[in-house]
């Protein structure tokens, strides 16, 4: 599987090792290279009207329900739960959300400035892949009253094509170079609240996985982004987040 040349801050965090030793300017290099990228978001989002932002969360809302519908199409086809005349109208609309699960994770990376390897939108488009295998399945070799087999497997053939589809425009149209460097002296006030939030989503991920402990949370939130390597504070910081 292709890597990103510039890892999310949040990926970072999924997945550094919990035996290996945290040291917070590690942590401060990977959101700097990619800090160019969340800069432009966040200058975008700010740009936004109040309706602008309102229809982004609903937009993302909405591709959590659609990735919901997905699941529970694969096991209404799966199960068979459903085999009436609403059978038809099921496939369709569960195939159309699983579509649009997918759309709401690659309309916004299509639009992301140096747009970097997605092992979100990669993982949710192969799980919606085996969604539509096993319902194609199941389409074909199960016995369906109130449908055909190969007139239900007509939907799960399209979206298993969309689906493959987006892998191949996944691969061909990421960016393989890094952002350009971004500095922590040259960052204005603003720019250092963004990537504050950024880093604090990161070290949130890694105290759930232990590797932060929680009396230096602070500490490492609190370390400026040119922390010299041992000068992040950790036990002084008092207290948890």
């Amino acid at each position: 599987m292709p890597k990103a040349a510039a890892i999310q801050p949040n990926e970072w965090a999924t997945t550094h090792d919990n035996f290996s030793p945290f040291e917070i300017e590690a942590l401060n290099r990977v959101v700097l290279d990619y800090a160019h990228v969340e800069l432009a978001l966040a200058n975008r989002w700010y740009r936004r009207s109040a309706l602008g932002r309102a229809v982004a969360g609903l937009g993302f809302a909405f591709t959590i329900f659609s990735l919901c519908a997905a699941v529970s199409l694969g096991i209404v086809m799966l199960t068979g739960a459903i085999d009436n005349e609403a059978l038809l109208p099921v496939a369709w609309a569960g195939t159309g959300l699983s579509a649009c699960a997918v759309l709401g994770l690659l309309v916004p990376w299509l639009l992301t400035p140096y747009r970097q390897w997605d092992r979100t939108m990669h993982g949710i488009t192969v799980m919606i892949i085996v969604i539509a295998t096993l319902s194609l399945g199941a389409a074909l070799f199960r016995t369906w009253e109130f449908a055909s087999n190969a007139v239900l497997a007509v939907p799960f053939l399209l979206l298993t094509a969309f689906a493959v589809g987006v892998i191949v425009v996944h691969v061909r149209l990421r960016v393989t170079e890094k952002p350009p460097a971004v500095e922590a002296a040259s960052l204005s006030p603003r720019d250092i609240e963004v990537l504050r939030k950024v880093r604090q989503r990161a070290l949130k991920i890694l105290r759930s996985r232990n590797v932060v402990a929680y009396k230096d949370f602070r500490g490492f939130d609190a370390a400026p982004f040119d922390t010299a390597p041992g000068d992040a504070p950790s036990d002084a910081t008092g207290g948890q987040a």
